[in-house]
Parts: C-alpha cells; sequence; structure tokens
C-alpha cells in the first residue's frame, strides 16, 4: 500500500458513511430547518473529504503531480473547508433559534459567505498570477498556504463555540443546552485532530476520524431530540415527559399545571382542522413565552390533543397562571386579524413532591382544577 493509501481508503469509507448518513435524513417526515441545515452541513464535509483524498492522490504520485495539479488540488481544499466551517456555524445559529424570520435567515447566509467568496477569487487570482510564490522547490505548499487554509475556517469554529457556551448558560436556551455544548466541543476537537494529523502524521487522517464522529453524534442527538418532540408545536411529548419525570433532582416541591384549549372540537369542526392545528401552535407559542419570561425551573410539553402540561419548580402557581393567561392574550392579538374564531384555555394546577410515583395524583387533581376553571 502507497504512503496515503490508508489515508484515502478513510476518506471514502467516511464519505460513504455520511452518504448513508445523508439520505437516511433525506427521508425523514421533518419539515423542520435544523435537519436541511445538518443535510448541508453533511454534505460540505462530503466534498471535503473527497477533495482531500485527491489531494493525497497527487501528493503520493498516483495522480501527476505538478504545479498544476498541486495548485489546484490545495486551491480546493483552502476553498471547500471555509464552507465547511460556515455550515457548522450555520447549523449552531440558525438550527436552534426559532425566533428568526426567513428573510432574517437568507440576510445572515448571504452576509457570512461574502468573507469566503472574496478569499476564494483572491486566491484564485493569486494562485493563477504567481504560483511559484505557492509552492516550495518540492512541490511543497509555503507555511503561508496553511495559515490562510486555517484562518477563515477557525474564525468561524471559534464564533460558533463561543456563542454557543454564551447561549448555554442562558436559561431560557436550556431546551437546546445539548445542542450547544456538542457544538462547543467541535472546535476543540478540530485544533486536537488538526494539530495531531501535522505533528504526528500527515499520512493518518485523524481529522476526517474526529469529524465523522462528531456528525454521527449530532445525529444520534438530533434523532432522540426527534422521538422526544412533538411534530406540530415542536414542544416535547409524553416520552420527553416519562424521561423528565425520572431525572434526579433536589427534593423540592414543585406544581403540575394542565392546560386545555377550550371549545377546540368546535374549531376543528367548523373551521378544519388545519385552523385547529393553527390554534394549537399558537397557544405553544404563548405558553413557550410564558415559560421563558419566568425566571424558575419550568418543564413544557404537548400531553396529547388540546391539552398541554407544565411542570414549576415554584411555591406561587397564579404567577404561573396568570403569565400563561397575559402570554396567550398578547399571541392573539398579533394574530387577531387571521383568526376566525375565538381562542380560550382553562388552567388548573395542584402540587406535586417530585417523586415520579406521586405525579399521576398531581396530574389528575390539576386536571379536575382545570375543567372547574373551565365550567366558570
Amino acid at each position: 500500500m502507497s504512503v496515503f493509501g490508508f489515508y484515502v481508503e478513510v476518506n471514502l469509507g467516511c464519505v460513504c458513511i455520511l452518504a448513508l448518513l445523508l439520505y437516511s435524513i433525506k427521508r425523514l417526515p421533518t419539515p423542520q430547518l435544523k435537519y436541511t441545515l445538518f443535510q448541508n452541513l453533511i454534505l460540505w464535509h462530503i466534498i471535503y473529504f473527497i477533495s482531500d483524498s485527491v489531494w493525497a492522490l497527487v501528493n503520493d504520485s498516483v495522480l501527476p503531480k505538478n504545479v498544476f495539479s498541486v495548485l489546484v488540488v490545495n486551491y480546493l481544499n483552502v476553498v471547500i473547508i471555509p464552507f465547511v466551517a460556515y455550515s457548522c456555524f450555520i447549523f449552531a445559529e440558525i438550527g436552534t433559534r426559532t425566533d428568526m424570520t426567513r428573510k432574517q435567515i437568507e440576510r445572515l447566509q448571504l452576509e457570512l459567505l461574502i468573507p469566503i467568496v472574496l478569499q476564494a477569487i483572491v486566491l484564485l487570482v493569486s494562485f493563477c498570477w504567481s504560483p511559484d510564490f505557492w509552492l516550495d522547490e518540492r512541490l511543497e505548499p509555503i507555511d503561508f498556504y496553511y495559515f490562510i487554509l486555517s484562518f477563515t475556517p477557525m474564525c468561524y469554529w471559534v464564533a460558533a463555540t463561543v456563542r454557543a457556551l454564551l447561549r448555554a448558560r442562558n436559561i431560557q436556551n436550556r431546551p437546546n443546552f445539548r445542542t450547544y455544548l456538542i457544538v462547543a466541543s467541535y472546535t476543540p476537537g478540530v485544533l486536537i485532530a488538526g494539530g495531531a494529523q501535522v505533528i504526528f502524521s500527515l499520512t493518518t487522517p485523524i481529522f476526517c476520524f474526529w469529524c465523522t464522529f462528531i456528525i454521527l453524534f449530532v445525529y444520534l442527538h438530533l434523532q432522540n431530540h426527534l422521538i422526544s418532540t412533538d411534530s406540530l408545536t415542536m414542544l416535547n411529548n409524553r416520552n420527553r415527559l416519562h424521561h423528565f419525570l425520572h431525572q434526579q433532582r433536589d427534593e423540592k416541591d414543585s406544581f403540575v399545571i394542565m392546560v386545555d384549549v377550550d371549545h377546540f372540537k368546535q374549531i376543528n369542526d367548523t373551521y378544519g382542522h388545519a385552523e385547529g392545528d393553527k390554534a394549537l401552535v399558537l397557544v405553544s407559542q404563548a405558553l413557550k413565552k410564558a415559560c421563558e419570561s419566568l425566571s424558575y425551573s419550568m418543564f413544557l410539553c404537548r400531553y396529547g390533543g388540546d391539552e398541554f402540561l407544565m411542570i414549576a419548580q415554584t411555591d406561587v402557581p397564579d404567577d404561573v397562571v396568570n403569565k400563561i393567561k397575559e402570554c396567550l392574550q398578547e399571541e392573539i392579538a398579533n394574530q387577531k386579524r387571521s383568526l376566525s374564531y375565538t381562542i380560550e384555555a382553562s388552567v388548573g394546577f395542584a402540587r406535586w413532591d417530585g417523586h415520579p410515583e406521586s405525579f399521576k395524583e398531581s396530574m389528575i387533581n390539576a386536571d379536575k382544577k382545570m375543567y372547574e376553571d373551565k365550567r366558570d
């Protein structure tokens, strides 16, 4: 086997793994934006691994090695790897922010592409105008090339890591906490893997191993999130509730809060299921805002149908109820022109001691109070 033979085989093996991953994601029945962004991230890694394999074949003289071929493969790498880093940043920045509009997303994507496009143009002109500047007598790239190769991607990776760590500290971002930590781990891994590959052996594909590993890890995280998320409202579902109930927590009383959309069947029967779904999404957005505006720990899920469940670590559940109704009124006011019906919700709560065994009883009591509120 040639010097770079193992390197190429591993790269192409990783390409096959990522291609299968890409195929499986495209078959997922989910319109979520973060899955589209994740597909782009995988695609750019595949393109880079293929380009890197061609680079290895040229360096090993399996493909013709001359000034032109060396410049071409090195130019491809220095252009493609910023797109890899860019796709990582976009996935981290947009994939967990449901508050961004399509116009904001498109503008951000365009702005972040400007440095990459400018670098590609400048390097293309430079490679064509003065190829001898970039290569030594052995047709190896000079040290400045490796600085350019790593500088722009590192800016995106470091920025994504710093922003992920800052957001992970914010209690309002608690639902995306694991995602932010995974994003934050990418850059240190890139530094370690890339550094080890340069220091120990350019023919050992450590960087490829790391990238494929972290992508697989993110995929498993997304799959777990998909299993635990209600596809309509994007809230936690009952699978996630079951997991939450069996987590270790401080011995502190909480309140189970049940929320039910009033006259929901009438909305479905009169205006159709599409409008019924719209009403559920509106209520879920109001509940999210209520949770985000409260300073204590909250768990929110769609329990089933038109029922939502919240668990709040507080001694003043009335504050939660008032905040729910306040946020619901705000959401209705924002959507008033597009609504042909009235949306109201009934709320009930009951104390819970934090033990999974007693949760069902607390939920039944909260449900009873909710129906009392509905009758009033």
